[in-house]
């Protein structure tokens, strides 16, 4: 984790289980995309409002962003309150649904 950066349990297994996914094919591909992640986060931490809005229409999803990870561009970082990672997830996905499945937990 980053210093000053507030990464949820949820974003760390999406993490985890993508490079977990890469490596099956490639662990030298698996390793950089965890630092493709690192350098993402490094990136959003510098210039949080710098990346889009993703225009969910949920209030509590208002002011959630999205960053792609460089090397990796179908992979996006969603983050909110400018450093905390929510999620991080393939773009192909159902993403409104993933994330909004966060507001059961709560």
């Amino acid at each position: 984790m980053i210093h000053g950066l507030r990464v949820l349990q949820l974003a760390d297994d999406d993490v985890d289980e993508t490079a977990l996914h890469i490596a099956g094919d490639s662990v030298d591909q698996a390793m950089r995309f965890y630092d493709a992640v690192n350098v993402t986060y490094k990136m959003i931490l510098e210039a949080p409002m710098r990346w889009p809005s993703y225009g969910l229409s949920h209030p509590k999803l208002a002011d959630i962003r999205k960053r792609s990870i460089p090397g990796f561009p179908n992979h996006l970082v969603f983050y909110a309150d400018m450093v905390e990672i929510v999620r991080v997830i393939h773009g192909s996905r159902d993403i409104p649904a993933i994330l909004e499945s966060m507001l059961a937990d709560e």
